[in-house]
């Protein structure tokens, strides 16, 4: 079976925009939030907490951007770049850009299934594997602002079965911002549960890797434990609370987080994994989004592997139904204005070996700001299929590039965050 999302090369941020004005005030938000500097970075006990960690040097938080628009004529270019990307191999999926809410550019490229030669389209639906987390973020945070549980809640409030160390020390918001000490170990084995409880039989004889609050360390299991808590919480299946309260709201009708074998799912993009000459992936494992990208390389069809969604990732979606909750999210349907700042404030340092820098990391969203630029989000990788979802709340942009092939994604997504922040960089 394959994992329902590796996480080692994930590097976050999140999701679009909804429109100019609300993205002027969730960037007053953010700025207010970011401003409220405190001692702990995950110690806050309160509904809507304060941000805990300055923005270093290079995310320098919610400024007056600097960077010149992209004009419509580096959108027409990076579209004829992506079709002969895929018309060479090197790029397969589906590309939404977006500004207040309106497409810029909105494509698929490549095929879906090579062998039933079905192309990918915007309509297209792809594994977006670690870029779930941001659900289950949103849902921690709504029931913090329905007062059902606080952020500075230890797990044993809501959680049998820990050793003390654990269940009295580690707190929903260092489960948030990765710094609890779990590590990644129920979907670390050969053949992974592809159920809640089953993973958190795993998980809960998880000794810590460093003392909870002290560093940061990217962690599957810890959402995964976020999500018996919603559980514990609400009475309903995680499943169900995100399709009541997150993807109903956001009117993502071609969404789900489920056990399913992507080869069985409608519209379903086919999942192409990078083999060796006799067939296997490579012995490396399953590429992840911060590797670079191997043209020429032989692929697998891997569509008849399960995979299991659940709080740490492998949902199916597709890039409108991205946009859409990205919009949901800035307009404030699925979150209040103050708990919206709240969980997008930047935390605690994060470095990710293996990809482009990522400077902070919020109450479930990476966070980054160039030039004045601040965008958030998440990525996400497993075998076949890579993603992400970039989100600027200040300038109103939205980009989601969700792909079916190994190692594709990276040159893309650079290309688009240099032309919204205005870098210089030279396109891969």
């Amino acid at each position: 079976m394959t994992s329902p999302a590796t996480a080692g090369a994930d590097h976050a941020r999140p999701a679009a925009a909804g429109s100019q004005s609300h993205g002027r005030a969730l960037a007053t938000l953010m700025a207010v939030a970011t401003a409220a500097v405190v001692a702990s970075a995950c110690g806050a006990g309160s509904a809507v907490p304060k941000a805990a960690a300055a923005p270093s040097a290079r995310s320098s938080g919610p400024a007056t951007p600097s960077a010149k628009p992209p004009s419509e004529g580096e959108w027409r270019a990076f579209r004829a770049w992506l079709a002969q990307r895929a018309a060479a191999g090197m790029f397969s999926g589906a590309v939404l850009a977006a500004k207040d809410g309106k497409p810029l550019l909105e494509g698929g490229y490549g095929w879906a299934d090579r062998e039933a030669r079905i192309r990918n389209t915007p309509a297209t639906r792809f594994c977006i594997a670690s870029i779930g987390k941001l659900f289950t973020a949103v849902a921690v945070a709504q029931l913090v602002g329905a007062h059902r549980l606080s952020f500075g809640d230890t797990i044993g409030k809501y959680l049998t079965g820990f050793p003390p160390a654990v269940a009295n020390h580690v707190t929903i918001a260092e489960l948030l911002t990765m710094t609890s000490g779990l590590g990644d170990v129920a979907l670390g084995t050969p053949d992974p549960p592809t159920t809640l409880g089953g993973m958190m039989k795993i998980i809960s004889a998880e000794p810590l890797h460093s003392r909870p609050g002290t560093r940061f360390l990217y962690s599957n299991d810890g959402y995964i434990v976020l999500g018996a808590i919603i559980q514990a919480v609400t009475g309903q299946s995680y499943h169900d609370y995100l399709r009541q309260h997150i993807f109903a709201p956001a009117g993502m009708t071609h969404t789900d987080v489920a056990v399913y074998t992507p080869a069985h799912v409608p519209d379903m993009a086919h999942g192409y994994t990078l083999a060796s000459q006799n067939g296997p992936p490579p012995s490396a494992g399953a590429p992840g989004p911060g590797q670079n990208p191997a043209p020429g390389r032989a692929v697998r069809d891997d569509s008849g592997m399960p995979q299991a969604g659940n709080p740490s990732g492998g949902a199916y979606s597709t890039v409108g139904d991205l946009l859409a909750f990205a919009r949901a999210l800035l307009d404030h349907t699925l979150l209040s204005p103050a708990m919206t700042a709240a969980v997008l404030a930047p935390r605690v340092n994060a470095p990710q070996p293996g990809g482009p820098p990522v400077d902070m990391y919020t109450y479930g969203f990476a966070y980054q700001a160039i030039h004045g630029v601040t965008f958030v989000g998440h990525n996400g990788g497993t075998q076949g299929y890579e993603g992400q979802l970039d989100i600027y709340p200040t300038t109103g942009y939205a980009v989601i590039i969700l792909t079916n092939q190994d190692r594709v994604l990276l040159p893309a997504i650079q290309r688009s965050e240099a032309m919204i922040t205005g870098t210089q960089r030279k396109a891969p």
